[in-house]
């Protein structure tokens, strides 16, 4: 009998850098392809597996893995793979990477950087929902925490509500609030001033976002005023529970935040229930759900994270590499094997 040739002789893997993919996705790129993909979710177009811990046993070193499915027209599978160091220095305590599989024969298409596209693709969806959430008239955001999150929120906003034009920042050093007011002052035009305090970041916020890995509470329910919107992008534990009860919750995924957001914070500690969390960003994006009922309820955004942001996010990429030619193709050998 003559051997079949396998079906993966031949191809080989595109590698794509994180300088790459810089160059092959905007924000503003990236802000539509997550609305699109929320709109998916919310007709059923997704399949997104539980988010998946590794934890070892010191406590401060842990492996994320996400994994997804895009279906329709330009169909998509794939996986991020995410380890976080606490212990590195600031900025240097992420590592991830981005496989993409064929969805017809499970071939490796692509292995590229995760870490651009995690910051990406959650600032996107921060943006988005302002845009859904928040008062219409919101013109000021406070922000805790001055590192890669908070940047790319911010660019987000700045993308989609050009009426934002104060803003104030508070993060535990002095010299990171200085670092990031100017920063962003550069990349973005805003204006921010740094405060001392989280009571002086959201007193005068409309738009509260929370980018920090605080292993305890620092947004706290006796901070808020009506009608604020709360992005919440931390690690999970970064905001009281109390909060949640507190707010109109609309999560990214309703079940993943259920399970993995700061939502299942408190449907542990028995301060919300089940069905105090029936919304999720992509039915509000569809038209299906209201972000708010009135300009005086306080609306929360629990952004956990869904592998398919990512996912839609590299084959976007990765059909703008093959296309331009951009990256390097390895052959893993994957046709060898018996």
């Amino acid at each position: 009998m003559a051997r079949t040739e396998h079906i993966f002789a031949g191809r080989k893997t595109l590698i794509i850098s994180m300088a790459e993919i810089k160059a092959l996705m905007s924000m503003r790129e990236c802000i539509d392809i997550q609305e699109a993909v929320f709109r998916g979710t919310s007709s059923g177009n997704t399949l997104v597996a539980p988010n998946t811990w590794l934890r070892l046993a010191d406590g401060t070193r842990w492996m994320k893995l996400l994994a997804g499915y895009v279906g329709g027209e330009s169909e998509a599978m794939g996986m991020k793979v995410l380890a976080r160091f606490p212990r590195n220095p600031p900025g240097m305590n992420i590592g991830s990477i981005v496989t993409l599989f064929d969805p017809n024969d499970g071939f490796p298409l692509a292995i590229m950087d995760g870490v651009y596209f995690t910051a990406a693709r959650t600032g996107a969806a921060g943006g988005l929902s302002c845009v859904y959430c928040a008062r219409k008239d919101s013109t000021r955001v406070g922000i805790i925490g001055s590192g890669v999150q908070a940047r790319f929120n911010l660019h987000a906003i700045r993308e989609l509500l050009p009426q934002i034009d104060q803003g104030f920042v508070f993060s535990r050093s002095e010299h990171g609030r200085l670092s990031f007011v100017e920063r962003i002052r550069q990349e973005t035009g805003l204006a921010l001033r740094p405060v001392a305090s989280v009571e002086d970041a959201v007193n005068e916020a409309d738009i509260i976002i929370t980018a920090t890995n605080s292993p305890q509470p620092v947004l706290l329910r006796k901070h808020l005023r009506p009608g604020q919107h709360i992005v919440a992008v931390g690690i999970k534990t970064e905001v009281e529970p109390a909060i949640l009860k507190a707010a109109r919750v609309i999560g990214d995924g309703v079940q993943t935040a259920k399970e993995d957001g700061k939502f299942s914070v408190a449907l542990k500690l028995g301060v919300v229930d089940e069905s105090d969390l029936t919304i999720e960003i992509g039915d509000v994006i569809a038209g299906k759900a209201a972000g708010r009922s009135n300009d005086q309820e306080i609306t929360f955004f629990d952004s956990s994270g869904l592998a398919v942001q990512d996912i839609v996010c590299a084959h976007y990429v990765y059909e703008k590499a093959r296309r331009a030619g951009i990256g390097d193709h390895i052959d893993l050998g994957l046709a060898e094997l018996p």
